[in-house]
């Protein structure tokens, strides 16, 4: 087991536990920015979060799953500074795990590269 599989596993079971939160609000604190948005709004970002915690898994759909939801957790996190809440910790956390998997360096892979010149 890799540190990108690590990653993958912890974003995964993030997404599908903020996800199902959209419909059966579990988590406390709730997320402060829950009477903003449209209750169908928010049930429609909460199937995307099922959907790409699950998506995650199928590395033909990794890097674009990755990317858009690195873009999505950005906008959340600006949201929230600009909203002036308290609760960006778990937006910037998902944007930080989504952009390792965006960008997966070598040491993620587990693979180091040898020198072959002599």
């Amino acid at each position: 087991m890799n540190i990108s599989t690590i990653i993958t596993a912890i974003t995964s079971l993030l997404f599908i536990t903020v996800g199902a939160d959209k419909f059966l609000d579990f988590l406390e604190p709730p997320c402060s920015l829950m009477n903003n948005i449209s209750p169908i709004v928010w049930k429609g970002i909460g199937i995307l979060q099922i959907a790409g915690g699950i998506l995650l898994w199928f590395p033909k759909f990794k890097r674009y799953v990755a990317g858009f939801f690195f873009l999505f957790m950005l906008t959340f996190t600006a949201y929230h500074l600009i909203e002036n809440t308290y609760d960006i910790g778990g937006s910037s956390f998902m944007a930080i795990l989504l952009g390792l998997l965006l960008w997966n360096p070598d040491f993620l892979n587990g693979k180091k590269k040898l020198n072959t010149q002599s």
